[in-house]
């Protein structure tokens, strides 16, 4: 019965993740087949800001049901849960290793590097109900964007393009433990 419950669990993640991947894509095709259009999505360029925001290195494992991602910037370190997909995916990406068959966070480097769109940065913005929230902040030409992103997801993208991750800095401190 658990493992019926698990697998269920497993199938609507991915459904969700696929809905969200399907979203961004249209809000990213709508600007690539008319440039002319100004979404509401775009950032002033204080919300470009890295002040305040400390650069961290992202690590990650996934052993049994338990996934792990951790980042380490300034002497301190988070290690959050996450779904074990979601860990291998990001440490897949760091090794720069792909499947015979891509997964979601491959689709969607390819996706973005066939319609000229560069990750610009990942931040770790807030934790609202103990999840942490993230912006993927893209680029095509002059048009940027900030899409809503769950950090993993944002993580996994960024290592696979070497684009680079930012956590609010008083998020760190809370939500870190000191390692220096």
């Amino acid at each position: 019965m658990a493992k019926a419950r698990k697998k269920d669990s497993v199938v609507v993640y991915k459904i969700v993740t696929l809905i969200a991947i399907g979203v961004a894509l249209v809000a990213l095709a709508q600007l690539w087949l008319n440039p002319g259009f100004i979404p509401t999505s775009l950032l002033p360029i204080s919300e470009l800001s890295t002040q305040g925001y400390t650069q961290v290195a992202a690590q990650a494992s996934a052993s049994g049901d338990v996934g792990l991602v951790t980042i380490t910037g300034n002497c301190y370190e988070i290690v959050a849960n996450t779904e074990p997909a979601q860990a291998e995916s990001i440490a897949n990406g760091l090794e720069g290793v792909v499947g015979a068959r891509p997964n979601t966070h491959d689709l969607m480097k390819d996706e973005l590097d066939a319609l000229g769109i560069g990750v610009v940065m990942v931040k770790i913005v807030d934790m609202r109900d103990n999840t942490f929230i993230g912006r993927l902040i893209l680029r095509q030409g002059q048009n940027i964007v900030s899409l809503d992103s769950r950090p993993s997801d944002g993580i996994a993208i960024a290592v696979r393009v070497g684009a680079p991750i930012y956590i609010e800095d008083n998020l760190l401190k809370a939500q870190g433990k000191y390692v220096c």
